[in-house]
């Protein structure tokens, strides 16, 4: 009894300080970025405690890296508009998103929603098939759903969409 009850607590210590990282480097990265978000402190908060109580930390973590590796080494950006994440703080804050979100472009209920927790980034039908090989040659779990290439992480999937865009 006393080794069951020993593990549990090495598992809650391990995370809690998980996400006591994550809080940091949230707010060292806006500091950092000089992200002015007067007014929207609660709304901050908010969104952390329910990405940190979904467990997707180490998840938006790995898709920020994703997407400035995909920036860096390839020189893309993903579709501004299209991406699932907009309208959140925290995605903007570590660069998944692009578009700051006000108090009118808010969106606060994303990070609610029960787990796998599903992410859609977008790229135009030109390099969608270039950056899916750049996300499989470095990530592992790229797979097909419905025809779409998809990333499954820890607790979430990230979909690659393709955008066409009229000429």
């Amino acid at each position: 009894m006393g080794k069951n009850k020993e593990q549990k607590r090495k598992v809650q210590l391990a995370t809690r300080a998980k996400n006591e990282s994550f809080r940091f480097q949230v707010e060292y990265t806006r500091k950092q970025k000089s992200i002015d978000i007067t007014g929207m402190e609660t709304e901050l908060t908010t969104e952390m405690d329910a990405i940190c109580q979904n467990d997707i930390t180490n998840d938006l973590f790995t898709l920020g890296k994703i997407v400035e590796g995909i920036r860096q080494e390839l020189g893309f950006e993903q579709e501004a508009d299209m991406c699932s994440l907009n309208g959140t703080l925290v995605p903007f804050i570590l660069g998944i998103t692009k578009t700051y979100p006000d108090s009118t472009t808010y969106n606060p209920g994303v990070f609610v929603i029960r787990k796998p927790f599903q992410v859609t980034i977008a790229y135009d039908n030109e390099i969608r098939n270039r950056v899916v090989d750049w996300v499989r040659a470095h990530y592992d779990g790229v797979k097909t759903r419905l025809g779409q290439p998809i990333l499954k992480l820890e607790n979430m999937i990230v979909e690659f969409k393709r955008v066409v865009k009229n000429v």
